[in-house]
């Protein structure tokens, strides 16, 4: 029974290590071609494995992309959940939430700059993207909702503005971050003072 269950232990931990292989061959493609000229051949020889090993694990270079961008999402909603969940003045935990999904973002800025850019054709990307950014509209949203029933903002549509901010920054990352146009600092200067006059604002002009 040992040894089956350190087989199956040794499997699993095989499969793990190929997708991840993959997942960063594609990683470092996105910064070298354009998606249009990736192929799985290209991709599996970066990753140093077969087209088999490729197609074991996912159904062609899209699923790969959405897999690939799904584990760069979660970093961003970890850093962006201190701002949600956090404790402490509200200004400096907007910041702090921007600079830590900002930073994230420009570090992996053409993989993701790569889902936007093919979302816009293909059906499965795209609603994987709309999925990711809904999944932060919604937190936000939760979280206005909060601030507004503790008295702590005024009266704002948590999920109106949620979405308004949310998208906004979406498209600034992408536009600033995925190309290196502008720095984080710079991007997280624009974003946190729109954020703060659109969420606080009303509130700090009450004396509250």
């Amino acid at each position: 029974m040992a040894t089956a269950a350190a087989s199956r232990t040794e499997r699993r931990r095989r499969r793990e290590d190929v997708r991840a292989k993959l997942v960063e061959a594609i990683g470092e493609l996105a910064a070298e071609s354009a998606f249009r000229d990736l192929t799985v051949d290209v991709i599996a020889r970066r990753a140093g494995l077969s087209r088999s090993a490729f197609y074991f694990y996912f159904r062609d270079k899209h699923d790969l992309l959405i897999a690939a961008a799904a584990e760069v999402a979660d970093d961003l909603y970890v850093e962006a959940d201190c701002w949600w969940h956090g404790q402490g003045e509200p200004g400096a935990l907007v910041r702090e939430a921007l600079t830590g999904v900002a930073s994230v973002y420009a570090r992996h800025g053409r993989l993701l700059g790569l889902a936007v850019e093919v979302s816009t054709y293909d059906p499965d990307v795209r609603a994987f993207w709309r999925s990711l950014v809904e999944r932060f509209v919604d937190a936000t949203a939760e979280h206005l909702e909060r601030e507004r029933v503790a008295g702590r903002v005024g009266s704002l549509d948590p999920r109106g503005t949620a979405e308004s901010l949310v998208w906004m920054a979406e498209r600034c990352f992408w536009l600033f971050l995925a190309s290196s146009e502008r720095s984080v600092a710079e991007v997280v200067d624009q974003l946190a003072a729109v954020w703060m006059a659109a969420i606080y604002a009303e509130r700090a002009g009450d004396g509250a």
